[in-house]
């Protein structure tokens, strides 16, 4: 397959970024995951290759030059679509109005909006300029959003959707925002006018018609230019700020497509810009953000939805014969319990993939049933780009209980939580990890940053997870927890994810929770938060602990159960066990 490029972008697509006949400068020699590669993966990532791309920005201008008129974007709810041509040449335009209002090289953008095709314009137009992504999530608060401001430095100009407006408007005197670009919901309707003092308000489709397409190219130094600053999402106290660089995102573009056997000649031919993504993922979060990119790259119809709307969703995956899905364990539970899952043709599906946590069996097991298609785990953090283990469909053994492989040019270690000593196979200890995708650090935060990148013997730097995690005999992986949730009860360690797990064996549960509540005779006793099946409302705490009984272990079986009407979660579904013990504390 031909691809076009050109100076700003002299790259191309067709050659692939992987090398052959040298070995990995990030991993050490002999890993026992080796021997799971196919022999068509390549050793290690051809980096001079990725180094002539300047920034990110180039994804997408690459993929409208082969591929102008492919929808880049199908937004469902307002049945809009745009081509990578159109969300090319928006772009562009959106980079004009921002350096025209001051945006330049290594400013930061606030970005604060539910999805829409208007996320995606200003993503690639800070990449365009080279200013610094600051995407946060609508879903924080007044504090949280008013910390990140502060943090990342002198932001002056937030992309807004109207949405969440008026959060902006009660925490104006806490930032020294001079403009907001508001997005609004209704591009036709006048409205209100909205007004901060203090503030400009600028209305982000006038601007796309005031400026002309920014065609100057900007230079971006991918290894030191900032491509995003993404905020952790606090679970731990105020959320961090991960400084994730052009080379960080685009190397893990590359580790990825070369995992999934997306440059092998074949797959260029048959798929490439020939499938179709459903984006329900908070474009805000890595996840989503990494799906976004990667997909593009591949020139993919993304099917984007600003909910979980699972109707639509379910009638999309049949109406478009929709290839690929990514989400998180509660959608994959959501969606097994909608009663059109059974209705609707679901058999395009080859590449579905939950991150976040493991799909409980029983769920995973619906999903094959009905869909015919394996819900394949993957694993990254933001502080990764984030992807590090996969299980690609195409050729990886599938083991619904596994992250899966980590992928090339990713070294991962498993070590003792004390001595930090590395060790053997099947054995439970802390996720390390080292790879061209691992942050640069967190954001004005050295002690935070020398916690977790660390050095080993020979001066390389690993990346501290706090995930405990282990390898088995043939080179995968699986994750137990975080270190910092595990319950203690009388001398054992449990992970709460491995009882969660066993009590989805349940027939009545739908969600659960599990934390360690203080106990002064074991130190912690097991508490099990669980939101019931509508079909199963009858069924009582009691009964929930004597099934526990018979089939979790003596010392891992809940003592507690609590029903509740929802589990907290975060935006991309994992269980906020900070919340549930929060709730049980105000008990005490």
């Amino acid at each position: 397959m031909k691809f076009e490029f050109d100076e700003e972008c002299p790259v191309d697509p067709g050659e692939g970024t992987g090398k052959f006949d040298v070995p990995s400068p990030w991993v050490r020699p002999d890993r026992l995951w080796y021997k799971n590669y196919p022999e068509w993966m390549p050793k290690t990532l051809n980096y001079d290759a990725i180094e002539k791309y300047n920034g990110v920005f180039c994804v997408l201008k690459l993929v409208a030059m082969n591929f102008p008129n492919n929808v880049a974007i199908n937004f469902k709810p307002k049945e809009q679509k745009y081509t990578y041509r159109e969300i090319l040449y928006y772009s562009k335009k959106m980079a004009n109005a921002l350096r025209d209002l001051g945006v330049k090289k290594g400013i930061p953008v606030a970005l604060n909006s539910k999805n829409c095709p208007e996320f995606v314009i200003a993503m690639w137009a800070c990449a365009k300029l080279g200013a610094v992504l600051v995407p946060i999530n609508p879903l924080l608060k007044k504090l949280e959003v008013s910390h990140i401001l502060r943090d990342c430095g002198d932001v002056k100009i937030a992309v807004v959707h109207e949405k969440n407006f008026a959060l902006f408007k009660r925490s104006s005197k806490e930032f020294d925002l001079e403009k907001i670009i508001l997005i609004k919901e209704d591009i036709e309707d006048e409205g209100k006018t909205r007004e901060i003092p203090g503030v400009e308000i600028l209305n982000f489709h006038e601007l796309l018609e005031k400026y002309q397409p920014l065609e100057e190219k900007i230079p971006i130094n991918i290894k030191e230019d900032l491509f995003c600053l993404l905020y952790t999402g606090g679970t731990t106290g105020l959320p961090k700020g991960v400084i994730l660089t052009h080379f960080n995102i685009l190397a893990n573009l590359s580790q990825l497509g070369n995992f999934m056997d997306e440059f092998k000649e074949e797959y260029l031919d048959k798929n490439y810009g020939k499938i179709s993504f459903i984006m329900v993922l908070p474009l805000c979060h890595t996840f989503g953000m990494i799906s976004i990119l990667g997909y593009s790259a591949a020139a993919t119809q993304l099917i984007v939805y600003d909910s979980l709307n699972i109707a639509s969703i379910l009638e999309s995956i049949e109406m478009y014969k929709v290839e690929a899905f990514s989400g998180v364990p509660t959608m994959y539970i959501m969606i097994a319990n909608h009663p059109d899952f059974k209705k609707r043709d679901l058999t395009s599906l080859d590449r579905v993939a939950a991150g976040g946590a493991a799909v409980a069996p029983a769920v995973a097991k619906e999903w094959e049933e009905v869909a015919g298609v394996q819900v394949r785990q993957v694993f990254g953090l933001t502080e990764c780009s984030p992807g590090t283990h996969m299980q690609p469909q195409s050729w990886a053994k599938w083991i619904p209980a596994s992250i899966g492989l980590p992928i090339i040019d990713t070294d991962v270690k498993i070590v003792d939580l004390d001595t930090l000593e590395e060790l053997e196979p099947g054995q439970d200890g802390e996720l390390l990890i080292r790879g061209p995708q691992v942050m640069k650090g967190y954001w004005k935060n050295p002690e935070a940053t020398a916690r977790v990148l660390i050095k080993d013997e020979k001066g390389k730097i690993w990346l501290r997870t706090g995930d405990i995690s282990r390898m088995d005999e043939n080179g995968y992986f699986y994750i137990s927890g975080r270190s910092k949730e595990m319950i203690k009860y009388k001398g054992y360690r449990i992970l709460p994810a491995e009882v969660e797990a066993s009590l989805y064996e349940h027939p009545a549960v739908l969600e659960v929770g599990v934390i360690g509540i203080p106990d002064k005779l074991t130190g912690e006793k097991i508490k099990a938060f669980i939101k019931l099946k509508q079909d199963f409302k009858d069924t009582t705490t009691e009964e929930i602990i004597e099934w526990a009984k018979e089939n979790i272990a003596g010392y891992k079986y809940p003592r507690e159960v609590e029903f509740i009407s929802s589990i907290p979660k975060t935006a991309v579904g994992k269980v906020m066990r900070r919340a549930l013990r929060d709730r049980e504390m105000k008990k005490q």
